[in-house]
């Protein structure tokens, strides 16, 4: 299946077959689809996924419990909940509401044939450093990029898939949970991946926005203007036709780009497009996104990001950055540590044509719909937005763009308060990272990809998942 017929055709399918099974390679090629994410800061996959498969009893808990959790949050008063439901029709706010408002909704991991549970590590766990930020939100968008690759190949095989973040938000359902399947308490469970066949085909998801309502060019509150009101002449773009899968395996980080040619705007576009079709918890449009193309904006990002040489723990202890490089042959450790100090630091985001500011709410009490709502628990919005950023990247990717994405200034204060002050961004939005795009240069170092059964538990932590 082509990039863009996978990332415009996903959905969150709810409702599955329970008599259909999902082929074990086809299960296999879903889960190692993850393998292929980029992986977090300190070059580690600080992921791991529970694979539920033949455990009937804990799938049908998992739909209890989310079934409960829901009519505790929807079920209180309709007047309430149906102001949730804004964007629909009235005649079908009544229908959606009754098996919302009645947990109903939230019970298809019992149905599902496969259910995972992602978790990532609140940082107890690491091979090299104990911390390098307190913000776990961060880990929480690297998981997001497994999890849309995931989500993508499900999708090329005609497999439905949906995340179920109700399970455990009951933080007591979550203690039974993690001591029934030996979770360790260090790793974070934000809810449950559900696979299986749909029983019918599901063309309508959220409502998805216009980009001048999400987007602003070079700072907050200017609102982007689409490439077709900004031309005399209106333009078409088609993209190449790429395999899902082959895109997933040629991801990879830039740490230089090339000169010359500028990136055609309608490339810019198309990026921004994918992101907005990337999953929406209750449609909350959690996301929003800064083009940054002025050369003084980006040397001042550069210079943000060059000042992590200052930073405890990060790269001015010899000794930590020689363990961060453990994927790298001994020999040629100090010649690529020598290499990286001389260029400096973010380099990236100077040679970069364009670069994207990503940012989420701090918390959903910030909502652009006339509902208050509930603030998730388990960082669900961070895991959502980085579901978005990995349809960015896999779509600059097959448009034949390179890419780097840095986490700068998430989990640094002060760095952040100058970021926000700079382009004017509210408190109540984080800047979970900046994604730059520019024509290949160098390709970064890459750790290789770990084992399959060494991320991948089957029906309890530890046991490995073995084909």
């Amino acid at each position: 299946m082509d990039i863009f017929e996978a990332i415009y055709e996903r959905r969150s399918i709810r409702v599955f077959d329970p008599t259909k099974k999902i082929p074990d390679n086809v299960k296999r090629e879903i889960l190692d689809a993850a393998r292929y994410a980029p992986v977090s800061p300190d070059l580690m996959p600080q992921w791991r996924l529970l694979l539920l498969v033949e455990d009937k009893k804990v799938k049908e808990l998992l739909g209890e419990s989310a079934a409960e959790t829901a009519r505790i949050m929807f079920g209180c008063a309709f007047e309430v909940f149906s102001q949730h439901l804004w964007y629909m029709p009235e005649d079908t706010k009544l229908r959606v509401a009754e098996y919302t408002t009645t947990g109903e909704l939230w019970k298809y991991p019992r149905d599902a044939d496969m259910v995972v549970l992602p978790a990532w590590s609140r940082n107890a766990w690491t091979e090299t450093i104990l911390t390098f930020t307190p913000h776990y939100g961060l880990l929480g968008v690297y998981l997001g990029f497994a999890l849309q690759n995931m989500w993508l190949i499900s999708v090329s095989h005609g497999v439905g898939a949906a995340f179920n973040g109700m399970p455990l938000l009951d933080i007591r359902k979550r203690e039974v949970f993690y001591e029934h399947l030996g979770i360790p308490v260090s790793w974070e469970t934000p809810g449950a991946f559900c696979f299986g066949y749909p029983p019918a085909i599901r063309f309508f998801g959220p409502a998805r926005p216009q980009l001048e309502g999400v987007v602003f060019s070079e700072y907050w509150g200017n609102p982007y203007e689409k490439v077709a009101f900004r031309k005399e002449k209106y333009e078409t773009f088609s993209p190449p036709s790429k395999d899902v899968w082959d895109v997933i395996k040629s991801q990879c980080q830039y740490v230089t780009f090339s000169e010359g040619e500028k990136i055609d705007d309608l490339y810019i576009e198309k990026i921004l497009d994918s992101a907005i079709w990337g999953p929406v918890p209750e449609n909350y449009k959690h996301w929003r996104f800064v083009i940054v193309k002025d050369k003084e904006s980006k040397e001042f990002i550069r210079k943000i990001s060059a000042d992590r040489i200052y930073r405890p723990l990060f790269s001015n202890v010899p000794e930590v950055l020689w363990n961060r490089l453990w994927y790298i042959e001994p020999e040629k450790r100090l010649e690529k540590i020598e290499k990286e100090i001389e260029r400096g630091y973010g380099k990236w985001f100077t040679d970069a044509d364009t670069l994207i500011i990503v940012l989420c709410p701090r918390s959903l009490s910030w909502v652009d719909q006339p509902y208050t709502g509930v603030a998730f628990g388990h960082y669900a919005i961070h895991v959502a937005t980085g579901c978005c950023i990995q349809n960015m990247m896999l779509a600059a990717t097959a448009l034949g763009l390179g890419i780097n994405w840095d986490p700068i200034p998430y989990g640094e204060g002060r760095l952040e308060e100058l970021f926000k002050e700079y382009f004017g961004l509210p408190e109540t939005w984080d800047v979970v990272g900046v994604l730059s795009l520019g024509w290949p240069g160098e390709k970064a170092e890459e750790p290789p990809r770990p084992p399959l059964e060494e991320i991948v538990f089957k029906e309890y932590w530890g046991n490995p998942y073995k084909e």
